[in-house]
């Protein structure tokens, strides 16, 4: 039994890892495919409550409604005792609960440690602590501060963000006093973190903390505030592995030991499994600075996964999953550690809706692969079943079943390919997947709809 937060996320760990029953938000028409291909149950919060809604880091997105804790009850009472393990890269607070009630084997996250490492006072006592290249940074309350003042500390264009943050929600990028002062509504009262604004090239990587050492993975450029995908400015929209393949090796090298030296930070204080980090690039130095620690899957870790799968490699989050369940011994693993580090081949993009109103999609969109252009091939769900990597596209990523409402934000596609989807120094799309994106919003005709 294993919790995540898009169905779509168990492509890749799925060739290794016995997946049963995946506990998700969302029930896209690629759900259908893969229940048929794969021989895994979804048990969806949409598919319950008839309606797609969009997810931060708030408890509720990582507890169960009463129609999913059924489906569970139902498959534990149609087994045999001892025929699950429980699993979940978040906090999973209620299947926690089931698993307890009924002796399965259980790996998740606990809140308060979610927490605690979530916050950016965790990550700024670590990169001090281990003398690590850090941005000017500190906490303020926006009510009290003057656009000048700040901008005389960190530079005109800077940004605000709150402590604990999910995919660049709690974000803004701030380049005058009337954006000042939006960001003060917006936060209220709160605290939250200035810093200088780093321009759009940013790195993701995902590792994995053992005590006996820390896998780091290969890294990915990060794609954020692309306005084609109703992203916002600073909110995480996609990876891309192939185009990183380009980033000098040197580069990359540094990315790896800082993220090796944060494991190990973790570890020491009880912290141990999978969890990634964002990079920026420091414009005064070159040098990459860590700048978030996500303690938990990350939107890039599937991608990630298909990849090296795709080159006949352990996924790294199914060898952690294989390692907290002890089938595997952190010496077998950190034995493989430049193997992890090898480069990979995928990009990804996700399609939101607007930032408003409600809508719904009146037109069903299948999964499989398609031709940049958008033309449908054949029914497919990962990158391995592409053939043609300079033409073909694979779409999933809960693309909508039409007429069902979604909250203003929501994921509605993600467009995977081999090839690069950005191009970094500029921070910008390429042209086929400007097309292609466009080509995928006509053929979803998304149109408003009653607020849920």
């Amino acid at each position: 039994m294993w919790q995540t937060r898009v169905a779509s996320y168990c492509l890749g760990i799925d060739e290794w890892v016995p997946l049963g029953v995946v506990l998700c938000l969302d029930d896209g028409s690629d759900v259908d495919l893969m229940e048929q291909r794969l021989g895994i149950r979804f048990l969806s919060r949409e598919r319950a409550e008839q309606c797609r809604r969009g997810c931060g880091d708030e408890p509720e997105a990582y507890a169960l409604c009463g129609t999913q804790e059924a489906g569970l009850e139902e498959v534990i009472h149609a087994s045999a005792a001892g025929s699950w393990l429980a699993a979940c890269s978040y906090p999973g607070l209620h299947l926690g609960e089931l698993a307890r009630r009924h002796n399965i084997p259980l790996r998740l996250r606990g809140w308060e440690e979610f927490q605690r490492f979530s916050s950016k006072a965790a990550l700024r006592e670590c990169v001090e602590a281990l003398d690590l290249p850090c941005l000017p940074a500190r906490r303020l309350r926006l009510k009290a501060c003057r656009y000048s003042e700040l901008a005389s500390e960190f530079g005109a264009r800077f940004v605000v963000q709150r402590d604990i943050d999910a995919a660049g929600r709690g974000t803004r990028v701030i380049a005058s006093a009337k954006d000042l002062a939006e960001a003060g509504e917006r936060f209220a009262g709160e605290e939250v973190w200035a810093a200088p604004y780093a321009g759009t090239l940013s790195f993701n990587v995902n590792a994995l903390a053992t005590e006996d050492g820390t896998l780091v993975s290969f890294p990915s450029v990060q794609i954020v505030g692309q306005s084609a995908l109703n992203s916002p400015a600073s909110g995480h929209c996609g990876n891309d592995f192939t185009a990183a393949s380009a980033v000098p090796r040197r580069f990359l090298d540094n990315i790896r030991e800082q993220t090796a030296r944060i494991g190990g930070w973790l570890a020491d204080r009880g912290y141990q499994g999978l969890f990634g980090l964002d990079f920026v690039v420091d414009d005064r130095t070159g040098r990459p600075c860590a700048v978030d620690l996500n303690p938990r899957w990350q939107g890039s870790t599937s991608l990630q996964s298909q990849a090296e799968s795709r080159q006949g490699r352990v996924p790294l989050a199914a060898a952690e999953l294989g390692w907290r369940f002890g089938l595997l011994e952190a010496p077998e693993l950190i034995a493989l550690a430049d193997r992890f580090f090898e480069p990979l081949e995928g990009s990804q993009v996700f399609l939101r809706t607007a930032a408003r109103p409600w809508c719904r999609c009146r037109k069903a969109v299948p999964a499989g692969i398609y031709t940049s252009e958008l033309e449908y091939r054949r029914p497919a769900l990962r990158l391995g079943e592409i053939t043609d990597a300079h033409e073909e596209v694979v779409l999933t990523g809960g693309l909508p079943r039409p007429g069902r409402p979604m909250q203003p934000g929501s994921v509605v596609a993600r467009v995977c390919s081999l090839r690069a989807s950005l191009e970094p120094s500029a921070g910008s799309l390429h042209g086929w997947v400007q097309q292609s994106v466009s080509r995928l919003y006509e053929e979803l005709a998304l149109e408003d709809a009653e607020p849920q």
